[in-house]
């Protein structure tokens, strides 16, 4: 996931440069935070769906006003022999993650929706990952990376007026464009909701259905194919309507200082994408673990 840190190159990492976009967008530009994050609660008890399949997100692993006990059986569930407890707990940028993809599990398949869950520890202040400067660093560090065409755009309050869509203090539009590992190239607008309570942060994104067939940010998606002299080609625009993430940062009681920080992700992978070669689960990890190393740094930077 292009996570709250340094973000991937878009060919790189697709997903994780989306989320790392809106996660900073909402967060910076947040004053209000919602009490009810409608998003979460539409992903988690009504999931996405496409051509009658469905996906829903878990809830979360961590529960808010939990016990240190309670927090430590739970991080014992999420732990495994490849990824044990202690190991996740390490104060380290290192530290391992646990990451899962859904397909192996012929119960978890649902036509062409993919989920994808993750799960580590970092450590540092809670209140850091609002502050202004702190979240300055990283929107800057992802301005250097991604090209200019493919920077994220936040909407305006007139860019929604002329949409007929009302600005709340908790909601935020961010259009966006990116590729997926080189063979499509996707586009559109998603809509994101932040909650906070006393030990933990909720930010929820989905795609904004009423951006279906918008002039200028339309949810779309296009083949990138090859021609016989090796250049690029972009196919006609298909819709692209299905997919949302949630991401929940909590305070462990113990150890001092820990952060339990995980994140759910559903979206659409149309046939046309890939071909069937299964890009996601070769390329992934490499990503997350990139991603997952420069939050870590970055959380325990000392904010100016």
């Amino acid at each position: 996931m292009k996570y709250l840190a340094n973000c991937q190159r878009a060919s790189h990492g697709p997903w994780v440069r989306a989320v790392c976009s809106v996660t900073m967008m909402v967060l910076l530009h947040s004053r209000a935070f919602s009490a009810d994050n409608e998003i979460f609660r539409s992903l988690t008890e009504k999931g996405i769906e496409v051509e009658q399949a469905v996906l829903k997100l878990p809830a979360p692993t961590m529960a808010d006003g939990l016990d240190a006990a309670a927090q430590q059986k739970l991080l014992g569930q999420v732990a495994d022999e490849n990824h044990p407890l202690d190991a996740l707990l390490r104060k380290s940028p290192v530290s391992p993650f646990v990451l899962k993809i859904a397909g192996d599990d012929p119960s978890e398949k649902a036509g062409t929706l993919r989920k994808v869950d993750l799960w580590f520890v970092a450590y540092g202040d809670l209140k850091k990952l609002s502050d202004e400067t702190f979240l300055k660093s990283q929107i800057n560090d992802e301005a250097k990376d991604a090209p200019e065409s493919e920077r994220g755009k936040l909407l305006t309050a007139d860019d929604l007026k002329q949409r007929d869509i009302e600005k709340t203090d908790d909601r935020r539009y961010l259009a966006s464009h990116f590729t997926m590992f080189d063979r499509a190239r996707l586009s559109g607008v998603m809509q994101a909701q932040l909650t906070r309570a006393d030990q933990s942060i909720i930010l929820a994104a989905t795609i904004d259905p009423r951006f279906a067939k918008d002039r200028d940010f339309p949810n779309q998606w296009q083949s990138i194919v090859r021609d016989d002299d090796g250049r690029s080609k972009v196919g006609p625009p298909q819709p692209y309507a299905s997919a949302g993430f949630y991401i929940k940062a909590t305070q462990l009681q113990q150890p001092s200082g820990a952060i339990f920080v995980e994140y759910h992700l559903v979206f659409d992978e149309p046939a046309g994408w890939f071909n069937g070669a299964n890009l996601l689960r070769s390329k992934l990890p490499l990503v997350a673990q990139d991603a997952v190393r420069k939050f870590r740094r970055r959380l325990t930077e000392t904010v100016k």
